[in-house]
């Protein structure tokens, strides 16, 4: 009996080794895949600083004076600065061309008509009110 008991801790703890060893291992390997993974990523292009720019908060808090100083800032050597930078104009949800379709309820209803529930709910005491 004692022989069964030490056996089923040293399998239990055993197990637990196995399976802990088994995450450590990967772990590591996911740090690894990681560390791969960041050092073959590339640098965006120097042409692509103004889109970083224009996703900012404070370009779209910005006047257009301060948008296009912030634009030239960031462009690439040898490119010609922006003299005069004409925001897109914001679009509207929906097109305002597009009549609204008046609502048509397919269904009759004719027989809609509520029925009026008697004031006492219980047979009972509706057959007590009756005879009085």
């Amino acid at each position: 009996m004692a022989t069964v008991t030490i056996g089923l801790l040293l399998a239990s703890k055993l197990s637990v080794n196995l399976i802990g060893g088994g995450l450590v291992i990967l772990g590591m390997a996911l740090l690894i895949a990681t560390l791969a993974f960041w050092r073959s990523a590339v640098e965006d292009p120097a042409v692509l600083a103004p889109l970083e720019i224009m996703a900012d908060r404070s370009f779209a808090r910005a006047d257009q004076a301060k948008r296009t100083e912030m634009l030239n800032d960031v462009r690439t050597e040898g490119a010609e600065p922006i003299i005069n930078h004409i925001a897109p104009a914001a679009l509207m949800r929906e097109p305002i061309s597009e009549p609204e379709k008046p609502f048509h309820d397919p269904y009759p209803h004719d027989d809609d008509a509520v029925d009026v529930l008697p004031p006492i709910i219980d047979p009972l005491l509706i057959q007590q009110k009756n005879k009085e």
